[in-house]
């Protein structure tokens, strides 16, 4: 479908997230056998949220990890139920789009190389690697510069998730759910696989 005008989502944290008008949504970001749970992107109460999610993973505006909550707090919002949600959550954070992202590590010198790429991991997934694109001033000259600013990719971990464990995680949350009990944290579910 193409956005006949501006579509807008503000988060709980006060974030706006603006789809824009003439941008095609084709559902594409939440993996088709999760359209079989609860129905294809383009229906349900969670259709807003979806299209949020859509543009968020083409446009990346941030982090794959931020873009995929948000579809998560979207669905709430939209009077998804909680575990429903959490289903689609989960769908999308273990078998969604990922993406690399560039960071600026500054104030270590240029020969500590180890030490800036442990600090560009630091709080990114499990298994997220880094690589130095570059680092400016490249050396620390006696009478120059005592630290340099790196420039690094942070590329995530491969998706790890077999869909047999999924299933079990959907029923799971489900069963929790229908019995009246809490159902795992956000959390919980993205360490499922780990």
């Amino acid at each position: 479908m193409t956005l006949l005008d501006n579509f807008e989502y503000v988060d709980p944290i006060d974030r706006r997230w603006v789809a824009p008008k003439g941008h095609v949504i084709d559902g594409a970001s939440i993996p088709r056998f999760a359209w079989t749970l609860i129905g294809g992107p383009f229906e349900g109460k969670y259709r807003d949220s979806s299209v949020i999610h859509d543009v968020g993973c083409d446009k990346r505006w941030a982090s794959w990890q931020v873009v995929h909550e948000v579809f998560y707090m979207g669905m709430l919002t939209s009077g998804v139920e909680d575990w429903r949600a959490k289903v689609m959550y989960a769908a999308v954070y273990h078998f969604g789009s990922r993406w690399d992202k560039v960071v600026r590590i500054s104030g270590i010198p240029a020969v500590q190389t180890p030490v800036a790429r442990q600090r560009a991991l630091e709080g990114e997934e499990p298994g997220s690697t880094a690589e130095i694109l570059s680092v400016d001033p490249p050396v620390n000259l006696p009478l120059g510069a005592s630290t340099s600013t790196f420039t690094i990719r942070v590329s995530p971990p491969p998706q790890n998730m077999a869909q047999e464990q999924f299933e079990a995680l959907r029923r799971e949350i489900e069963e929790a759910a229908f019995a009246g009990k809490p159902t795992r944290t956000l959390e919980s579910i993205r360490s499922v696989a780990k």
